[in-house]
């Protein structure tokens, strides 16, 4: 990775998929996606099948919490594959359930090492 995109990042990210549900538009069905990195202030999502323009706004639902974000960017990956980043229209970085603002965030230790 380019350290020039590191430099921008005000967070740390860290790599975790999290299944989502994204409610449809009108009378279609929930949508489940799953985040690729999670970061305090947003995240980069996968497995959308159709097109999101960024400054969309969507709700996202973990369990029973809920979250107001912001689409940022859309990137279509492949056929009928696209991921967006999305940020945290407020200040949400408890919804992931785990601590990304910690010192040991995005470090894994062994067993012996804990």
């Amino acid at each position: 990775m380019e350290t020039k995109s590191l430099e921008k990042r005000s967070c740390r990210r860290m790599k975790m998929v999290v299944g989502l549900r994204v409610p449809g538009q009108t009378q279609t069905a929930d949508k489940l996606v799953h985040t690729l990195d999670i970061s305090s202030t947003g995240a980069k999502i996968g497995a959308i099948r159709e097109w999101i323009q960024p400054g969309s706004v969507l709700t996202l639902h973990r369990r029973h919490a809920r979250a107001q974000c912001q689409v940022m960017w859309s990137r279509a990956v492949g056929p009928g594959e696209i991921h967006i980043g999305i940020e945290f229209t407020g200040n949400k970085s408890d919804f992931w359930g785990v601590d990304l603002e910690g010192h040991n965030a995005g470090v894994w230790l062994a067993d012996s090492e804990r």
